[in-house]
């Protein structure tokens, strides 16, 4: 059996039964909505950017926190029947064969907090354009506001690996990030953000400078701005990479991880290589 089929049997096996699946999303419910006030008209936002960009860190450091509903589909992972088996036997897999109850309860957790007309706030690391139909829904009969957080890839992968090496050490739960789903939605924030744009949706971009977050009104020079954005991020990044790069790798070896981490550091580090070359042809 291939890796594939082994995984996708797995997350066949971890899926949760219907009833399962909804007494948790009860509990959820109960305990995100029981001290909020819905309003008349709803203002809906979305924090959009690929895992390890710093949407949650961009949040928690926000005045307008306080006046939405939250939702975060990671922060439910705990809730899953099987967790901590899956933490114990599948440690890697831990996001993706949690995800299917984990991202459905997050759908549903938003879906309700639209009906009932709260201020809602969705984190979202997108993978597909499936959202931008959601959007394009919802913005008939609310505001709806897009802020993307901008990093450059480099930056954002290594920050996937620093946050797992530091939580590992005191949460079981933590999650490892999957490289093909942030490489995924990386690529396809320039599409999603076009599309945004061509709705007429409010789109900034949040850039972290100085200590401090810049927001960014998108317009027509949303492409370049993104690019630009990105490429200095990266170039930044370059700078403290083996330092960086040296952390997480002591950390792992501490903790004896598998193979398969240390491949994809190997990739972070072929992105480096593949990025001071880039760099190096540009200042020729």
């Amino acid at each position: 059996m291939t890796e594939k089929n082994c995984n996708d049997n797995l997350e066949e096996f971890y899926k949760l039964s219907q009833e399962e699946h909804n007494i948790v999303l009860e509990k959820i419910k109960n305990m995100i909505f029981s001290k909020e006030s819905s309003s008349k008209q709803s203002s809906i936002m979305f924090v959009i950017g690929q895992p390890g960009c710093g949407k949650t860190t961009y949040i928690e450091n926000s005045f307008f926190n306080k006046d939405y509903v939250i939702i975060n589909s990671d922060e439910y992972r705990h809730f899953h029947k099987y967790s901590k088996e899956i933490l114990e036997k599948e440690p890697t897999y831990y996001a993706k064969l949690t995800n299917y109850d984990v991202h459905l309860w997050g759908d549903e957790l938003f879906s309700y907090a639209l009906l009932n007309g709260y201020n809602v706030l969705r984190e979202k690391a997108p993978t597909d354009l499936s959202l931008i139909e959601l959007i394009k829904e919802i913005k008939k009969d609310n505001e709806v506001v897009i802020d993307v957080v901008i990093s450059g890839n480099l930056n954002s992968l290594l920050s996937t690996r620093e946050r797992y090496e530091k939580e590992i050490k005191t949460k079981p739960n933590a999650k490892l990030s999957n490289i093909a789903a942030h490489n995924k939605c990386y690529q396809i924030l320039s599409e999603f953000i076009s599309l945004c744009l061509s709705l007429n949706v409010n789109v900034n971009y949040v850039v972290y400078e100085n200590e401090e977050y810049k927001i960014i009104p998108v317009r027509d020079n949303y492409l370049s701005l993104l690019e630009y954005y990105r490429n200095e991020s990266n170039s930044k990044t370059c700078l403290d990479f083996e330092k960086r790069l040296n952390f997480i790798k002591n950390s792992m070896y501490k903790r004896n991880a598998n193979k398969e981490e240390f491949l994809e550091l190997q990739k972070m580090e072929d992105l480096f290589k593949e990025i001071i070359k880039e760099n190096e042809n540009v200042r020729k």
